[in-house]
């Protein structure tokens, strides 16, 4: 008889439920995993906007450390925004005044738009691949005592954690013979009034180069639109040809018609060193301004840069005449006509075309008067006749000349 030895209870393996029940466990054990690292990899980004941030906070404010205390003042003043969450909600509704804590605690603003070195607003600023805009206010803590307060408020774009700081808030106050800078925190606002000041931590310029006081160096011309004589445009829209230099960089600009109010910044790029601006309307003399800065904030004023607009035509010259002469198989033609008027006329301009193709401009004359040669036997031609100012602006034609095939009279 055959006698079968049961199975030991440790060699039965493990059931489909069992398996798919330690999987599931697994499974749920991974998808944390996943989660707590993606959050962390956030947080360590967070963490180096945050760090980038607060740096460009202080560097602003240790390059103001160097400015004279007269010209710690906005060169513009800063409008109220409805948004609540831009820096410049906190402006009072009048443009007055500035909260600087968030808390009601508003203060009068500094504003000397000529001589002013302080920028309200800087946007964009990239360093890497952060995106920031730069606000600065200076406020009067006590005007009395002459002592102002410096806030500088960075926004930035975080990474995608709900709840997360948006913003870096740093304030430090300037008298005139001390400047006190205290340690920075996201959203806070920092500042002592200790009059032997000691920075803490130490300001950290992200230009490297913490020392430098001079603003940049050039200039800009602005270049006359085709066909116009240099220091004239026939249209609102010129282009800027800029030429600057420093070694802090990036070197910005802000552009402006009336020296009082400025456009946004402008990134000067070397190797495409023109840009588009806008004139104001009307004739006459425009003027255009410039507030360039460096890496540090260190400011040159430039302007007024002039270029007279012009964009009305000259009047239609008065009617065209010919007189024909032939000799063997060339022929001459003697133009004569009325005179043009403009404030800024320069002369005349004659049109032609042979055997009815296209019009072309084939000479200019500062009389009324031209002189053409032709083949008698070949051409057929027609002429008319413009005036033109310094701008480039032409009139409208004068009546057409037409000379057919051997005609010589």
């Amino acid at each position: 008889m055959t006698v079968r030895s049961r199975p030991l209870d440790d060699e039965g393996g493990f059931t489909i439920v069992e398996l798919m029940a330690a999987l599931s466990v697994l499974a749920i054990g991974f998808v944390s995993l996943a989660a707590s690292l993606g959050i962390g990899f956030k947080q360590i980004t967070l963490g180096r906007q945050r760090q980038t941030a607060t740096e460009i906070a202080n560097a602003r404010i240790e390059h103001l450390r160097n400015v004279p205390y007269t010209s710690v003042s906005l060169s513009s003043t800063p409008v109220h925004s409805t948004d609540v969450d831009s820096p410049d909600y906190f402006i009072s509704a009048d443009n007055s005044q500035y909260d600087y804590s968030g808390e009601e605690s508003y203060e009068d603003l500094v504003v000397d738009s000529s001589s002013g070195q302080v920028l309200h607003l800087e946007d964009p600023v990239a360093v890497g691949t952060t995106t920031m805009s730069v606000f600065q206010y200076v406020t009067w803590l006590d005007q009395a005592n002459n002592v102002k307060r410096l806030t500088v408020v960075v926004t930035y774009r975080p990474a995608a954690i709900e709840g997360a700081a948006q913003m870096v808030r740093v304030s430090t106050l300037f008298t005139p013979e001390t400047i006190t800078v205290s340690g920075t925190a996201p959203g806070a606002t920092q500042g002592s009034s200790s009059p032997t000041p000691s920075p803490t931590p130490t300001p950290t310029p992200t230009s490297g180069c913490p020392a430098d006081t001079t603003a940049p160096t050039g200039t800009f011309t602005i270049t006359s639109g085709t066909g116009s004589d240099v220091g004239y445009t026939a249209s609102t829209t010129v282009a800027l040809s800029l030429s600057f230099s420093d070694t802090c960089t990036p070197i910005t600009l802000h552009l402006s018609n009336d020296g009082a109010t400025y456009g946004t910044a402008i990134t000067y790029d070397a190797l495409n060193p023109t840009v588009s601006w806008t004139l104001t309307a009307g004739g006459g003399t425009k003027s255009v301004y410039a507030q360039v800065f460096d890496g540090l904030s260190n400011m040159q004023t430039i302007g007024p840069n002039t270029i007279v607009l012009d964009t009305t035509v000259p009047t239609v010259p008065g009617t065209l005449s010919r007189t024909l002469s032939c000799a063997s198989s060339n022929r001459t033609v003697h133009l004569s006509w009325g005179s043009s008027t403009d404030t800024n006329f320069k002369g005349y301009r004659v049109y032609r075309s042979i055997n009815s193709a296209a019009w072309s401009a084939i000479g200019t004359s500062s009389t009324s008067t031209f002189t053409d040669s032709n083949k008698k036997a070949l051409d057929s031609v027609r002429y008319f006749v413009v005036g033109y100012d310094k701008a480039g602006n032409e009139s409208n034609a004068t009546n057409t000349i037409s000379i057919a095939k051997n005609q010589c009279s």
